[in-house]
């Protein structure tokens, strides 16, 4: 039977089909009856060039079963007329009578879709069914490992049984299992630099941090934005000196230089580091993450780089920044990823870990359990080559059996839960993570989003669940409510205090992109609520004229989600994690859905195929424990503080926290590494400023201090006068000004994770337009040892 999936697979043919049918149910009636009337219609919707009932048979447990086909005019990728085939393969089984078939849209070239489709109903009404979908794409390019296996594993007898040859759990098991062996394996045998093993857990973090890179990639490879060579050891061979198991060459002169030196850096600015030497005899890109290294690794670095790397895409977004840093306070230098030509600082990760075959391994102390004494595990490439992989998020009514982007959430909360990151335990109870099931997500982000709308407008509840229904495509709403509905999805500020993998924001995006889609299928609105954003806040004409006129290159000429995701992120969905690694990949989660959405073209080379750099979100997704809102003892909670100093700090707070905002936009949108560097500084020096503003509230002697120094005449003298007077002042507290700020800088700057988190710092902007969020959604950390911070809850909170 498996060879029969197998040639199907490679070689896509009626006869093929056929064959398989019939070995996996002796009674299906093969009819091959073409469906003239029903061609034509389809040829309206999406080119087709043949339309076939192919086969039917009533299975054992009494459901009526069709088989139809489909050969389109175009070439069948993963993506294209995917929405238009399921809408057809619903009208199908509606007409036909019958509850479930399965359809099969093929194209000349053997690539094909092999879809389960079959109705559910609720009550006896037929308005009250809805449909699911569930899907293989086949391709002879592909090693359709996925679908072979799971053809193999049951016949067509039963319908519960082919709807477990239907189900992505058992693929999505064995993925994590074969992940989880090789993270245990890979931690034995890695190294990385000593700052980073030095970290709590840091080598368990380090190998985590690599598989979610990788992975990343691995999605790009998909949307064929990396070249396949760089995965295949024959090619390897012929660009790398020494190519062999036990080196360590693939990750650094391979890995490294794709993930900092080429997603991170222009196309026009890639090159390898210069030979001069400067300042102190120092190279001149010494501390230069953008250059390529290690030409010493390539049989010829030149050809390579040019023949494989330059053609890659710039990304931006902070996505690969190397986190080696050299910190701005102090001649303090730390080794990350290692990522220089000090072979002391480097990291040495074997090639095998990337391409054995398979080898024989002991696990029973990494999983406490005797019988993985002798596991088999591969290396990381084999592994991810075996699946398939789909860029879109699956839906709960429609899921590609491949591997998706929600996939990196559930390896990260897995993985994650292997070690406590403050005792090194393995109990998942310890650290708090847990991955929430994808239905109570749903659940939860509609409840909370429909509670918002209720909350601004008068609505009927019927109508706003008929508007987020997906089996509904029409607007339930009147040209006045749907505008005030867009406005309020424009507004929405969310946040996730706990965001872990991201599955909350991740969803609350999925749904507002699905909502705006009813409410203004066009993007007519939603485009005008951006455009007149910015001749709101922007005085500069040209800055003006500028940013409009990449508004509408946007919508013109990108898939039409792509400007409701972006806008929608970089506007509306915050985020929080006390882990930074957590931070990372929702990141990363991000970045793939804008990607999903990018409209790519590779005829446009020297204009980055048509890729709009990603968003820098290092200010929207940010690390701390959002718990503790104190610094230096200080609880920055304005409740607690008097109406009068609120208001006279707020006078001229508003114009720093208008600043700080644009500052944020300006940085969020910024590709450039120099300015990007430059706005970051910025940045810092209004944070430190709210936070000195900030501290006035809670400090009223600051502001007898200040009303002292009106009384001088020259403003120098009056600053002067502010400053000694608030150093004496700290003093007499035992408060040093001076290192709460430098600190302050040290942990914006993304290298220290921070044991709190300012709320109304570092998020001002969401404080003072409409004091505080929206929606704070998210998952408690269950079961995680909170008692260290009993005390400081009961004293700031009230129950």
């Amino acid at each position: 039977m498996r060879q029969l999936a197998q040639k199907l697979s490679c070689e896509f043919s009626y006869e093929n089909l056929e064959e398989l049918l019939i070995r996996k149910n002796r009674d299906f009636t093969v009819l091959r009856q073409r469906l003239y009337d029903l061609e034509e219609n389809l040829n309206e919707i999406f080119p087709i060039e043949q339309a076939y009932k192919f086969a039917e048979v009533k299975l054992k447990d009494n459901v009526q079963f069709i088989v139809f086909v489909t050969k389109t005019n175009e070439p069948l990728t993963e993506r294209r007329s995917k929405k238009k085939q399921y809408e057809v393969a619903k009208g199908l089984l509606g007409t036909s009578f019958v509850n479930a078939g399965l359809f099969i849209f093929h194209d000349e070239e053997g690539n094909f879709r092999f879809s389960l489709v079959y109705r559910i109903s609720q009550g006896t009404r037929a308005e009250f069914s809805y449909y699911k979908r569930f899907t293989f794409y086949v391709s002879p390019n592909l090693t359709n490992k996925t679908f072979i296996n799971q053809i193999d594993k049951y016949d067509f007898q039963t319908f519960e049984n082919i709807k477990f040859i239907f189900s992505v759990e058992p693929v999505t098991k064995e993925f994590y299992q074969e992940i989880a062996n090789w993270y245990f394996w890979a931690i034995k045998n890695v190294h990385f630099p000593e700052d980073a093993e030095k970290e709590p857990n840091g080598r368990n973090i380090a190998v985590i941090r690599l598989i979610t890179r990788i992975i990343f990639i691995w999605f790009m490879k998909e949307r064929k934005l990396i070249p396949n060579e760089l995965f295949d050891e024959k090619n390897l061979i012929d660009i790398l000196k020494d190519f062999h198991p036990s080196n360590d060459n693939y990750y650094k002169a391979i890995l490294q230089n794709l993930f900092f030196a080429t997603l991170n850096t222009r196309q026009e600015e890639r090159r390898f580091r210069s030979d001069k030497r400067g300042y102190k005899g120092y190279n001149t890109d010494f501390g230069n993450h953008n250059v390529y290294r290690y030409e010493y690794l390539f049989k010829n670095s030149e050809e390579a780089i040019e023949k494989y790397f330059l053609p890659i895409p710039f990304l931006n977004g902070g996505l690969f920044e190397c986190l080696d840093y050299k910190s701005k306070n102090k001649e303090e230098r730390k080794y990350i990823d290692g990522f220089t030509d000090l072979k002391k600082y480097q990291p040495q990760v074997p090639n095998y870990l990337f391409f054995a075959e398979e080898e024989i391994v002991d696990l029973s102390e990494d999983y406490n359990d005797k019988k993985y004494r002798r596991t088999k595990v591969k290396g990381l490439i084999k592994i991810l080559s075996q699946y398939n992989f789909t860029i879109d998020d699956n839906e709960p009514d429609d899921v590609e059996i491949a591997l998706d982007p929600e996939l990196l959430g559930k390896v990260f909360e897995n993985l994650l839960a292997s070690y406590n990151p403050e005792t090194a335990t393995t109990a998942r109870k310890a650290t708090g993570s847990y991955y929430t099931p994808r239905e109570i997500v749903d659940y939860m982000v509609d409840e909370s989003l429909k509670e918002y709308f209720k909350t601004h407008i008068p609505i009927e509840e019927k109508e706003l669940n008929k508007l987020f229904e997906k089996e509904d495509s029409t607007n339930p709403f009147d040209i006045e409510t749907t505008i005030k509905l867009i406005n309020l999805i424009d507004a929405l500020r969310i946040v996730d205090p706990a965001v872990g993998s991201g599955a909350f924001p991740m969803r609350v995006l999925s749904r507002l992109v699905f909502l705006l889609h009813k409410l203004d299928p066009d993007n007519s609105q939603w485009k005008k609520i951006q455009i007149d954003g910015i001749l709101k806040s922007v005085k500069d004409p040209i800055l003006q004229k500028e940013l409009i006129n990449q508004v509408e290159k946007r919508f013109k000429e990108k898939n039409p989600d792509y400007g409701r995701k972006l806008y929608l992120i970089e506007k509306c969905i915050y985020g929080v994690d006390i882990q930074q690694i957590a931070v990372e990949i929702a990141k990363l989660r991000f970045f793939i859905s804008l990607l999903v959405d990018e409209a790519i073209d590779f005829d446009k080379k020297d204009e980055n195929y048509g890729i709009e750099p990603l968003p820098n979100l290092d200010f929207k997704i940010m690390q701390g424990n959002s718990l503790i809102s104190s610094f230096y003892g200080i609880c920055f909670k304005e409740e607690l503080a008097s109406k009068y100093i609120i208001a006279h700090v707020d006078k001229g707070h508003k114009q720093v926290i208008s600043e700080f905002k644009e500052l944020k936009s300006q940085y969020q949108n910024e590709p450039d590494v120099t300015k990007k560097q430059d706005l970051r500084r910025k940045i810092d020096e209004k944070i430190v400023q709210i936070f000195e503003e900030k501290l006035s509230i809670y400090l009223s002697r600051i502001k007898e201090i200040e009303d002292r120094a009106k009384r001088l005449a020259k403003r120098e003298d009056r600053d002067t006068y502010i400053k000694e007077q608030k150093e004496e002042l700290f003093k007499k507290m035992g408060f040093d000004l001076e290192k709460a700020k430098k600190d302050l800088i040290a942990y914006t700057d993304a290298r220290k994770e921070k044991d709190f988190f300012l709320w109304d710092i570092y998020f001002a902007e969401v404080f003072a337009e409409k004091d505080g969020f929206d929606i704070v959604i998210g998952n408690p950390p269950h079961g995680a040892d909170i008692s260290k911070y009993k005390d400081y809850v009961e004293s700031n909170f009230k129950f």
